[in-house]
């Protein structure tokens, strides 16, 4: 969960997760989540949303280049299934899914994933309490497609 009171919503923010895996001896990750300003209008902000491999104790068993794609998801709390989805999907030249040498390689992710007024708006259903949720879902079988609801 991502904590946002009314006041961080309008100025520009960055927070990170805490770690997680995907399994206990699985791939490690944290994600970041900003606000960013459109570059052809100053006025109009977006939640972006990045996500890094961070160097685990069972690497030398993984897949690397990470070879899935990663799907990222903001949360509708209401229960209605209408979250924001966008799915990253693998370049297996990129250096950011290459395995950690350091704590954490370099963030891959999605720039303006979704108009921050989605999180302000009255009667919005993605911040409840002043907490949203970004979902990860990484696709191991490579169906293409998400399973929430």
């Amino acid at each position: 969960p991502f904590h946002l009171d009314q006041t961080d919503i309008n100025s520009l923010f960055s927070m990170y997760s805490t770690l997680f895996k995907t399994t206990q001896v699985g791939y490690s990750f944290i994600l970041r989540v900003c606000s960013t300003n459109d570059s052809t209008n100053q006025n109009q902000q977006y939640l972006s949303v990045f996500i890094s491999l961070v160097r685990g104790e069972f690497d030398q068993l993984l897949v690397f280049p990470f070879p899935y794609t990663i799907f990222l998801y903001l949360c509708d709390q209401s229960g209605q299934g209408k979250h924001i989805i966008s799915a990253i999907k693998p370049d297996l030249n990129e250096s950011v899914l290459s395995r950690p040498l350091s704590e954490k390689n370099d963030e891959i992710g999605v720039l303006n994933f979704c108009p921050l007024s989605y999180l302000n708006e009255t009667g919005n259903t993605y911040l409840k309490d002043n907490v949203f949720f970004i979902g990860v879902f990484i696709d191991f079988l490579n169906t293409g497609s998400i399973p929430v609801g």
